[in-house]
């Protein structure tokens, strides 16, 4: 945790540092190395970083604010261009074990997901978080003929407050490189709302509320699904590299 290693970054120098520390502490007890050299076994990743200046957001011929409004997301790799339609599909979840489905009835082929993150009381805690990882959302979406996402954080289930939330954009993200390890391929957006700019922007004209959802959410209530008037651009950005940690 010092000063010197600089947060050990994945890549960074100070990480390498700390990783020949582990190593020597290795040796010290004896440990065999099995390593690719030594005690260090090389990983690589390539990673994205959003060109924040070349990227933009526009819904319904109204130009976002990147960080104030909304983000653009990295752990999907967006697409350079996205323009679709918009429907707001409660907790996104199909999830048969709980014979539990957000989708039916709703026009999502080739739409945008609009969704909270949660579950309704009938769905157990690790079934929710199952459904809820990265992969197996997007495997929902798919099946549900959409292309990309939009989450809106629970204000109340906020660990950091969205100022913090969108300074941390900036960070690369970093994805191993290794057959099978992305689990999102064929999602075309990722997109993070600002839970303060919901009422005015994303909501407008729906007849719905943030209040409404998350005191659906937070009783675990089945989330109201709708529409979403208009059509959101995103243009994306990504200065792609790799790094050897």
């Amino acid at each position: 945790a010092s000063d010197k290693l600089e947060g050990r970054n994945t890549g960074s120098p100070g990480h390498k540092k700390a990783a020949e520390y582990v190593a020597a502490q290795f040796e010290k007890n004896g440990l065999k190395p099995a390593g690719e050299q030594g005690y260090i076994q090389p990983v690589k990743f390539e990673t994205l970083q959003l060109d924040e200046a070349k990227s933009s957001l526009t819904l319904r011929d109204h130009r976002l604010t990147l960080g104030e409004d909304a983000l653009i997301g990295t752990r999907v790799d967006p697409a350079p261009t996205v323009e679709a339609g918009l429907v707001f599909v409660g907790y996104g979840l199909k999830v048969p074990e709980s014979n539990y489905n957000d989708f039916p009835g709703l026009d999502t082929k080739g739409k945008i997901a609009v969704y909270m993150g949660g579950s309704p009381a009938s769905m157990s805690a690790a079934l929710a978080a199952h459904y809820q990882s990265g992969g197996e959302r997007w495997a929902m979406l798919k099946a549900a003929g959409m292309i990309g996402a939009i989450s809106i954080p629970n204000p109340k289930h906020m660990d950091i407050p969205w100022a913090r939330i969108a300074s941390n954009r900036f960070q690369m993200t970093m994805q191993l490189i290794a057959p099978g390890m992305v689990d999102t391929v064929g999602q075309r957006i990722a997109i993070t709302w600002n839970p303060e700019r919901v009422d005015a922007e994303l909501l407008a004209g729906t007849g719905h509320t943030l209040d409404e959802i998350v005191t659906a959410a937070e009783a675990r209530k089945q989330l109201p699904r709708f529409p979403i008037s208009g059509r959101i651009k995103a243009i994306s950005a990504v200065n792609r590299g790799e790094v050897e940690s």
